[in-house]
């Protein structure tokens, strides 16, 4: 049906009411009616931009603020608890879940259900086929956990198989996340604080005003990690292993290096005192430590390998096996939770206006130099 006969008078009357003009400018437009762009651009603004005091328009930012840092200190603890939990996430789902797959259906050309089938379940590797690096027998574990001699191969199950470690120094993160639904939870998780620190980043480079070197430094070290974090995700350690492994230590060692940048700067602003540096200078050494000492095991390993000799232990024994995947996780968790740790601090130890200027980048324009004497 067209629109000929159809005639739409706008009410004459003068409404204040930004939302009705709205509607009966949009109304015109559907109508086939002339708009003057400028009434449809003085509309929207009326209906949707913030209208006189800047109040207003702090109250909005205010709100918008909030509910960011609410899904930064809500998300974090979640990311963590993901990582931190792999080796009893994998066991639990996949040791219950092995054998589920949904169901299909093929239709004819006519479009009628020719038959419905289920295809092979998440895990269908032999129990034969996988190897424990740790002198345990995969075979046992399967039938004693699952009853079947059943294994997750590469990508396969909810998590990466978790009954026994496959790596030769123990379990790792990234083999616990070469399947797609747990890289897409780790990424998903730990999107709110990344983003965050991307955030921080801005807020450290106008508050502290770094040397041009120092800004580049700062932001660089943070673009490595982003470009080198996506790419690790892409690239599965089972899929590409060496490639990942590269991966692994380039956004790590970027990530790391970022951090001490934000640290320094922030000492070189406010001295050892202020919130940023000491929580930015305990993630950055705890990060480090966690990762120094959980890269023994295969560091002892790798020398062994060189001198031609068993001279250190094997570690890939017991709880040591889960050494290399422990320090991986927690240095994450550090690292991701430096924003989320700042926020807290700062609200603990600032007052309620300095909280709000530090997280609203409320800045003040005087960066001179202070005088120290």
């Amino acid at each position: 049906m067209g629109s000929q006969g159809i005639e739409f008078e706008p009410d004459s009357s003068d409404s204040s009411d930004p939302e009705e003009e709205i509607t009966t400018t949009m109304m015109r437009a559907w109508r086939g009616g002339a708009v003057d762009r400028d009434e449809v651009k003085k509309h929207l603004s009326e209906g949707l931009l913030s209208r006189g005091a800047g109040q207003d328009h702090h109250k909005s930012l205010m709100q918008i603020v909030v509910l960011f840092n609410w899904a930064v200190l809500v998300s974090w603890p979640l990311f963590s608890c993901f990582l931190l939990l792999q080796p009893l996430l994998s066991n639990w789902t996949n040791n219950s879940w092995y054998s589920y797959s949904a169901l299909d259906n093929i239709y004819g050309d006519n479009g009628t259900l020719v038959r419905s089938y289920h295809p092979p379940g998440l895990c269908t590797t032999p129990a034969s086929e996988l190897h424990c690096s740790n002198g345990q027998n995969f075979t046992e574990l399967a039938l004693k956990y699952r009853g079947v001699a059943v294994g997750c191969g590469c990508g396969q199950g909810v998590f990466g198989e978790g009954l026994c470690p496959m790596s030769y120094y123990g379990f790792t993160l990234s083999e616990f996340v070469t399947t797609g639904p747990a890289i897409a939870a780790m990424l998903g998780l730990g999107f709110f604080p990344l983003l965050g620190t991307w955030a921080n980043t801005l807020m450290v480079h106008v508050k502290t005003w770094p040397s041009p070197a120092a800004a580049f430094a700062h932001f660089i070290t943070m673009v490595v990690f982003q470009v080198s974090y996506i790419l690790w995700s892409i690239a599965s350690a089972c899929v590409f292993p060496t490639t990942h492994s590269l991966l692994t230590v380039t956004f790590l060692g970027a990530f790391l290096a970022h951090w001490i940048i934000t640290a320094s700067l922030c000492v070189a602003k406010w001295g050892f005192q202020s919130v940023e540096a000491k929580v930015t200078f305990v993630v950055s050494k705890l990060a480090i430590l966690s990762i120094v000492l959980g890269a023994i095991p295969r560091v002892f390993l790798a020398l062994n390998s060189v001198i031609g000799s068993p001279i250190f232990p094997n570690w890939n024994r017991g709880i040591g096996s889960y050494a290399f995947w422990f320090a991986e996780a927690a240095g994450l968790s550090l690292t991701f939770g430096a924003y989320p740790l700042v926020l807290i601090g700062m609200y603990f130890v600032k007052s309620e206006e300095e909280y709000m200027e530090f997280v609203t980048l409320r800045l003040n324009t005087d960066h001179s130099v202070e005088d120290t004497d």
